[in-house]
């Protein structure tokens, strides 16, 4: 396990990579988040996307998959305060890949009697070396020798 203290501002990492299908992007958004542009691929063509996009949601959900999986499973991680920001940068289409990566931001101890300690973390998802979604959020990590 990893704790507050073992973590480095500036350490980066890359979590994996998903495909999004098609049907895997008509499933999410019919049960999530039904807009035309998410389920309906006529009414996506006559769209500003001009055609089928991901829900941002779902691309929130791959990239922070992979991200529990490959790094946060690891971090005495208590959950985040909040998300300080979101963007999406370029839509997801069918067939996309989304490669997911991080970097620590920055590190923010509250007080020295505190069993916990604050760190910045950008979560991103890149498709073909852009970037289609970052996301930073406040997490909240225990301190080493704290429950």
């Amino acid at each position: 396990m990893r704790y507050f203290e073992d973590l480095t501002v500036g350490e980066t990492g890359t979590f994996g990579e998903a495909t999004l299908s098609e049907a895997e992007i008509l499933a999410f958004a019919e049960k999530w988040d039904p807009q035309r542009f998410h389920v309906d691929p006529d009414a996506a063509a006559e769209s500003v996307h001009g055609g089928l996009i991901a829900s941002g949601l779902h691309t929130i959900g791959v990239a922070m998959r992979h991200w529990v999986d490959e790094w946060l499973s690891e971090v005495a991680n208590l959950g985040a305060r909040y998300i300080q920001r979101v963007e999406f940068h370029e839509p997801v289409r069918p067939g996309d890949t989304l490669l997911v990566r991080g970097e620590l931001l920055a590190k923010t101890t509250p007080d020295h009697t505190e069993a916990h300690g604050y760190a910045d973390y950008e979560l991103a998802a890149h498709v073909d070396g852009d970037p289609a979604m970052t996301m930073v959020t406040d997490l909240v990590v225990r301190r080493r020798g704290e429950s």
